[in-house]
């Protein structure tokens, strides 16, 4: 339980593995591609967490990034194909920029409700089986999801926050940086440098973006707030149940 709260951890002892996944993600971009990366990533898990927990973990974070992909399809914008990069998570390219922050919010949204999904159907089959991999697995969707929720750049959670208001980019970027000190984790500390970088570019300037209805905002804090209550009050029982 200790390595998958602190995956960061991993990430120093294996950088070589992570700049080859990376290194896949850019070069190859096809249907092979997507196997290879997904292959990749489960012989790295397997080597770390075993065979069980690794074919687990590469479902959760394939689901979230289809999450992302069927929320695209919905709003008319191609994707490629999901590519996984070890002890970072998965990832897609979009093949034109959402028109307006409420379309990039929507597909923001995508991954993490996929992904509250999957978490809740683990916690669902724990129940009915009693096997802990189940409610381990569960737990992890709720970790990698909330995190994927905080209203920072690049994270799913500072997309969201365009259509919510960007003073929260402000709140995102604080528990980042709090985050990064207390994990001393690299790529924590990449996610706070970056979301200094939009807070400082500060895209608001873009009028037309940036113009939505109250409607609109409202139904994008709904689903942001809804996602945040559901999963943290999953992990919160996870945690009682694992104790």
């Amino acid at each position: 339980m200790w390595k998958i709260v602190h995956i960061g951890q991993c990430v120093k002892r294996r950088g070589i593995l992570l700049v080859m996944g990376l290194f896949a993600a850019v070069k190859v971009g096809s249907t092979v591609g997507m196997a290879l990366t997904i292959l990749a990533s489960l012989a790295v898990y397997m080597l770390t967490f075993g065979i069980s927990f690794a074919i687990g973990l590469v479902a959760l974070l394939l689901i979230h990034e289809l999450g992302h992909v069927a929320a695209c399809w919905v709003a008319g914008i191609s994707t490629s194909q999901p590519l996984l990069i070890p002890f970072v998570g998965a990832v897609i390219r979009l093949k034109r920029v959402p028109e307006n922050a409420k379309v990039e919010a929507n597909v923001a949204i995508g991954g993490p409700a996929a992904g509250c999904l999957s978490a809740l159907v683990c916690l669902t089959f724990y129940l009915w089986t009693d096997n802990m991999l189940f409610l381990i697995l569960a737990y992890t969707a709720c970790i990698l999801n909330l995190f994927n929720l905080i209203p920072c750049h690049p994270l799913d959670g500072g997309k969201i926050a365009d259509a919510i208001s960007t003073k929260l980019w402000w709140s995102g970027a604080i528990f980042a940086g709090a985050l990064a000190a207390y994990t001393s984790n690299i790529f924590m500390l990449l996610v706070f440098f970056m979301s200094l970088l939009r807070l400082w570019q500060n895209k608001e300037n873009q009028k037309k973006y940036y113009q939505l209805t109250i409607k609109q905002r409202l139904a994008a804090a709904s689903c942001y707030f809804g996602l945040l209550a559901v999963l943290s009050g999953a992990m919160l029982y996870i945690m009682e149940q694992l104790r």
